[in-house]
């Protein structure tokens, strides 16, 4: 799902008194740098407009840090301000003019979307949020199309058959105004085709991506080199993946909201570039700790635990600078390769056993499998 630019219904925002100006409010946060200080400053934002009850930036705010969390941070962190505006749309329905249903279906996406990556939520859980979701879609007939794709992309770790039934019915259905973007289509039409064995299909879906025909967006191209990438990784062909890695780190390594991305890096230069590897692993591991997002987690824990493996099949310990946060930390920064290897392993296994225990099926155990496996083919 891509980012939605607000700008056009802020633009129409009342300006209120002297003590509270939601307008101003918003153009000083504009300013400030993405994820975290923009993600502070909104909740406060939300705090002024609650209290000055001025329904549409109630709204806004929300929305905005909604946008915040999920493109820039950890997504699951949008799913309380989500549910708060839902409450307010359905009190003040007019509050954000005649489109404002359109900011309604797509907060309501992006508070669905992280659960996919939290196995705490039931099965049950989210069939009744899509239920919900797909009562929206009749009711403002629209987002029909986003439905399918919902649907698909949580069962791809359920089902798959079900998850490329539910994708023929995604790319069937029409655009409207909150269709995803093209290239991200377009990707996940990729992944989807890969993930079946149809690498034909994947360079049909992929040809107007990679001849530059379509406008690309934050999270493209990269999420079609994600699914190269992890398609190399099941094949064992690290020679295919070495090029496509170090794409993505040069294009995917902005915020912590990319740990996927530099979760498939890793696992590719464990095997292709280790010393380049225990470095991106030193820098990124602060993003990962304290993570929601459980998917997320469990893609930087496997490329870690395939890194320190790798080391330590050389060496016994390790210099770096690690966060305070970490279970393992030492003042010394003196570490055992075999003992972080271990432990990032025990991480990546555990989630995936939550996973698969709330999907009923063995996605992630099948996967955290073929990833410890022996490339079969290397650079060089």
């Amino acid at each position: 799902m891509k980012g939605k630019d607000s700008n056009s219904f802020k633009e129409k925002a009342p300006v209120k008194g002297a003590r509270y100006d939601g307008r101003a409010l918003n153009a000083a946060i504009e300013r400030l740098p993405g994820g975290a200080p923009k993600m502070a400053a909104l909740l406060d934002a939300i705090r002024q407009a609650d209290q000055a009850q001025d329904h549409r930036w109630r709204l806004w705010f929300r929305y905005d840090y909604a946008c915040e969390a999920t493109f820039r941070d950890d997504p699951p962190k949008c799913m309380p301000v989500v549910a708060e505006f839902q409450a307010i749309f359905e009190e003040h329905p007019d509050a954000l003019g005649p489109d404002g249903h359109q900011a309604y279906l797509m907060i309501m996406q992006m508070g669905i979307d992280p659960i996919v990556g939290l196995p705490q939520i039931p099965l049950a859980q989210w069939e009744k949020l899509m239920e919900q979701y797909l009562s929206l879609t009749k009711r403002f007939n629209m987002a029909r199309r986003t439905y399918w794709w919902q649907m698909c992309q949580f069962m791809i770790y359920v089902d798959f058959d079900k998850a490329y039934q539910y994708f023929q019915k995604f790319w069937k259905s029409g655009r409207d105004a909150i269709s995803d973007c093209r290239a991200c289509e377009r990707s996940n039409a990729v992944r989807l085709s890969l993930l079946a064995g149809d690498r034909e299909g994947a360079e049909e879906y992929a040809a107007p991506l990679k001849a530059g025909r379509v406008s690309f967006c934050a999270d493209t191209p990269q999420k079609m080199w994600l699914a190269y990438l992890e398609d190399d990784y099941r094949r064992g062909d690290y020679a295919a993946a070495a090029p496509m890695a170090e794409s993505l780190y040069r294009k995917g390594n902005k915020d912590r909201s990319n740990l996927d991305y530099v979760g498939a890096v890793l696992q590719c230069w464990a095997h292709t570039d280790l010393d380049r590897a225990v470095a991106l692993c030193e820098s990124r591991l602060v993003w990962s700790l304290g993570m929601w997002d459980q998917r997320l987690v469990y893609l930087f824990d496997k490329g870690a635990w395939l890194t320190f493996r790798e080391l330590a099949k050389g060496m016994e310990t390790v210099k770096l600078e690690l966060p305070k946060e970490f279970p393992l930390w030492k003042e010394d920064g003196s570490y055992s390769t075999r003992a972080l290897a271990e432990h990032f392993y025990s991480q990546a296994e555990e989630i995936a056993r939550r996973f698969d225990l709330r999907n009923g099926s063995g996605w992630y155990r099948t996967d955290l499998e073929l990833a410890g496996r022996e490339p079969v083919t290397m650079p060089g």
